[in-house]
């Protein structure tokens, strides 16, 4: 089952007016679930996305440093905020049906609201900052986040302003602020965003999607009164616990084992210490992010100048780290990160429009981006062993600090071993779920009689281990070599290449990724 094209043409006619320009575009990744593999706009939404902020997001890959071990994360902000627009489209369509819902909506004036949303989830990643969350935390000050940034890109870009200010509802004295309904699908425990990212990652990453549940999800719950509380929320339908329960299951295993797993700790402990050595002066290449990053490391959100971090993303610190030759033949934490030749071309394709070759010249940056991908594919250098993670046991990691202080003379922590301890909530009571019984009386999720699944919150534990960063410390090769021998008594993580959603299989004989680069972006003329 899914939401037909023409279901969601008369909701936008419905929003927007019977006159509107709808136009389409494809999502390779519905196409698991879906027989219609297309994301439907208004004209005005469509333009939305063709703003320099947001065509900005499609040179940020959605998981930042993760492409460092997992070959096929490509895939951009930009598509992953084009899905989460489309998944409140399909839930406003699917409520649509239902005349009683209509009626609501019409007789309360909150076709405008519904609109806010709508715009909201088109804009709601837009101030990430380079590489995603991998760098944001060095980025202005402790509350300088992407949504900080990105409040302020919307307030302020006179572009962004302008086309947001267009997409309107086609209904007079509209109430924007709306009655709340909607507030826990664009921020909670289940919300459009999460349905994206969790179906779109996973499609990558090698894993089964979940849009099977997220249309389930957005078919079997209904606006309902809450006489508690005395507001109209969306409540789920009995039958959809299962997809509640294996949604939420789904995201707590994501966090673990992606997100936030000591698999990748190591990945972003690196990542910040590569662009601290950018911001140090260190590599000779890099003078352009260089400057912008002491320009505003430090600074309070309103001195951050929103100029400057519109022209960074994923293709100007990409360059910063692969332009210094003597960097790449010397730097053991950069050598370690750069990624195969495949890969390389994955990351051009996705971020770069291969097509503009024949309509349009490539800025500068882009050009020197190519011609570096050029150089590394040439140079064809197999990636290097970085370092060794594990999960353990909260009470074995005194037994395995103690046996590693004992190797290296001192006590921990000395750089190069690390601690990773994160806790884990499934479900924040403070966003709640609502759930319906057989009798139609109405529950909070933790509440719910009948839950097959725990709630409590988890700790995962870890170690690992930096090893260049374990050489800095004058440690000997017998030495790393004990350290090693003792995390990898636990389960080793290695990298993963599940090819789910690669743009290139390998070919018998190999593939020539220097003739598919020339082939995508032409030769060196």
């Amino acid at each position: 089952m899914e939401v037909s094209r023409e279901e969601q043409e008369e909701l936008l006619r419905w929003l927007f007016g019977e006159n509107i320009e709808i136009l389409q575009e494809e999502d390779i990744t519905l196409s698991s679930y879906f027989e219609d593999d297309n994301i439907y706009y208004t004209k005005e939404i469509y333009e939305l996305f063709q703003t320099k902020a947001l065509k900005r997001e499609g040179k940020i890959m959605q998981l930042g440093s993760e492409i460092f071990c997992e070959p096929n994360v490509y895939h951009t902000r930009l598509e992953h905020s084009k899905g989460a627009y489309r998944n409140c489209i399909q839930f406003l369509a699917l409520q649509y049906k239902k005349p009683e819902w209509r009626k609501y909506i019409e007789e309360n004036k909150l076709k405008g609201y519904l609109v806010e949303k709508i715009k909201f989830m088109c804009v709601h990643d837009i101030g990430h900052a380079m590489f995603s969350h991998t760098i944001e935390s060095i980025i202005g000050d402790e509350n300088c986040t992407h949504e900080d940034i990105g409040q302020r890109i919307i307030n302020e870009d006179k572009e962004v302003k302008e086309s947001l200010a267009k997409i309107k509802a086609n209904e007079q004295d509209s109430n924007l602020e709306g009655d709340g309904s909607l507030e826990s699908f664009c921020e909670g425990n289940i919300d459009f965003d999460r349905m994206d990212y969790l179906a779109r990652d996973r499609v990558y990453i090698g894993d089964k999607t979940i849009d099977d549940v997220n249309f389930n999800l957005s078919n079997m719950c209904e606006l309902t009164y809450i006489p508690e509380e005395g507001v109209y929320r969306y409540a789920y339908k009995p039958e959809a616990i299962a997809f509640v329960e294996k949604f939420l299951e789904t995201r707590n295993e994501m966090y673990k084992s992606y997100y936030r797993s000591v698999r990748k700790e190591p990945l972003k402990e690196v990542t910040y210490k590569l662009t601290k050595q950018i911001l140090e002066g260190k590599f000779k290449t890099a003078s352009k992010i260089h400057e912008y990053l002491n320009s505003i490391v430090g600074k309070p959100l309103e001195e951050i100048d929103l100029d400057d971090f519109l022209q960074t993303n994923d293709i100007l610190f990409l360059n910063a780290l692969i332009s210094d030759d003597e960097q790449l033949e010397n730097n053991k934490l950069l050598k370690g990160v750069i990624p195969d030749s495949k890969t390389l071309l994955q990351i051009a394709i996705s971020l770069l429009d291969p097509q503009k070759s024949k309509t349009a010249e490539y800025d500068e940056e882009e050009k020197q981006f190519i011609a570096n991908i050029r150089k590394l594919i040439r140079k064809n250098d197999c990636q290097k062993v970085l370092y060794l993670a594990a999960n353990i046991k909260e009470h074995d990691y005194e037994e395995i600090q103690r046996r590693i202080e004992h190797i290296v003379g001192i006590k921990l922590p000395i750089d190069g071993i690390y601690q990773y301890k994160k806790r884990f909530k499934k479900y924040d009571k403070n966003e709640p779920i609502y759930i319906k019984d057989e009798e139609g009386n109405i529950y909070t999720l933790d509440k719910y009689p009948n839950l097959s699944i725990d709630l409590s919150e988890e700790y995962q534990y870890g170690i690992y281990a930096i090893l260049p960063e374990l050489e800095e410390q004058g440690l000997t090769e017998e030495q790393i070599q004990e350290i090693k021998d003792i995390i990898g008594t636990y389960k080793e993580f290695n990298n993963i290449d599940k090819n789910r959603m690669s743009m290139f299989k390998t070919e018998h004989g190999g593939t020539n990724y220097l003739d598919k680069l020339n082939q995508f972006f032409g030769d060196e003329r």
